[in-house]
């Protein structure tokens, strides 16, 4: 009699099981900020919704876009040379151009008072980063990752 209620309830419950468990998948265009600003600004809105804005959050949108790409955003970068001397500085740039172009990373040298410093790469997360100072560490042995303002071009 048991099995019997067992299988009955079996029979009644499996048909269900699968109902309600729709997985959706969305992807994000590589560049959304700019696609969600043009469609804005041609009033482009596919689908059944439609957005009713202050025209003014169009301008806002498009200030707050142009500043993050010109100020850039929080990242790392890999410091290979710091100390007092230009010279070396500029050594070390010539020398990571030398023996590491192939990497196509840019590398440049900055001056905050006291120090020069010569840095390379432009990094979103700190794996990245160090991936490649894993391959430096081969020439610079004493390069480290630092945080910096970065720009994405």
């Amino acid at each position: 009699m048991m099995r019997l209620r067992l299988i009955i309830l079996i029979i009644c419950v499996i048909p269900f099981c699968g109902y309600g468990q729709q997985e959706t998948v969305a992807t994000i265009p590589p560049d959304s900020v700019s696609l969600i600003i043009n469609r804005l600004e041609d009033g482009q809105q596919p689908g059944k919704v439609r957005v009713i804005q202050d025209p003014r959050l169009n301008s806002i949108l498009r200030k707050h876009y142009e500043f993050n790409k010109t100020a850039g955003i929080s990242g790392y970068r890999i410091l290979i040379y710091k100390g007092l001397d230009r010279t070396k500085a500029n050594q070390a740039r010539a020398e990571y151009e030398g023996a590491f172009s192939e990497l196509g990373l840019p590398v440049e040298v900055q001056y905050n008072e006291p120090d020069f410093s010569t840095l390379v790469g432009s990094f979103r997360t700190k794996e990245d980063a160090f991936r490649f100072k894993k391959q430096l560490m081969v020439r610079f042995t004493q390069a480290y990752i630092v945080q910096a303002r970065i720009t994405l071009d």
